[in-house]
């Protein structure tokens, strides 16, 4: 698995390497996240802990652009913040990193294009595929490595090399033991012997919000033909 993300990672590099810097940009997310799971079913916003990404953006399309994303996430969740009786009898709580590199889609409503002649505005949508470490260790299993991250956003180009913008992350993965919560099914040695302990149909989740500053490499934007 190692030597595949490792080789995935030298073809991407080599491919923005190669290819022309024109329409593309670079940035970085500065905001939160927050986990999604047994120890946090329902608040949205449950102990925010701080987050970040830098990312490489190619512009394909004045309303399309490919993003790749290399992001750091910090996560806790505590049974005795809830408001349900059963969560605070478990006294369950975890605090965990996650570090995850990620392609994503970026789809613009409205036409965006950083240029001396034009500053657009636009919300968008975007979705990807990414592959996490959960406190800098890959899974055993393969698949639980990867994340599927989906979300909106806004971008505002302040003039044709900087832009600024506000982005919501919502991001699947497929293991359930974030919170350190393994086992379903309580022990014979705890209180409640063999009685139900979490929910085993249903994976952790993370959420990532944050805002964020671009800069558009530089290309030909200053040549007279665009003037």
């Amino acid at each position: 698995m190692k030597k595949l993300i490792a080789i995935a990672a030298i073809l991407l590099l080599s491919y923005n390497v190669g290819f022309s810097q024109k329409k593309a940009d670079i940035g970085l997310m500065l905001g939160g996240a927050t986990y999604i799971g047994d120890l946090n079913l329902e608040t949205p916003f449950h102990m925010v802990r701080p987050a970040a990404k830098v990312f490489y953006r190619r512009n394909i399309h004045s309303r399309l652009a490919v993003r790749g994303n290399l992001g750091y996430y910090r996560l806790a969740g505590d049974d005795a913040k809830s408001d349900f009786v059963y969560q605070n009898l478990r006294n369950a709580n975890f605090q965990r990193e996650i570090l995850e590199t990620s392609a994503f889609v970026e789809f613009n409503f409205l036409k965006f294009e950083q240029s001396p002649r034009y500053n657009y505005i636009s919300p968008y949508i975007g979705a990807g595929l990414g592959v996490m470490m959960l406190d800098y260790t890959f899974a055993k299993s393969v698949i639980e490595n990867f994340t599927i991250p989906f979300g909106l956003g806004l971008k505002v180009g302040l003039n044709e090399r900087f832009a600024i913008g506000f982005e919501y992350t919502v991001h699947k993965t497929f293991r359930d033991d974030i919170d350190k919560i393994e086992d379903w099914l309580y022990t014979s040695s705890d209180n409640y012997a063999f009685k139900q302990r979490a929910n085993p149909q249903n994976n952790d989740w993370f959420t990532f919000f944050g805002v964020f500053l671009s800069y558009k490499l530089k290309d030909c934007v200053t040549c007279p033909a665009n003037l």
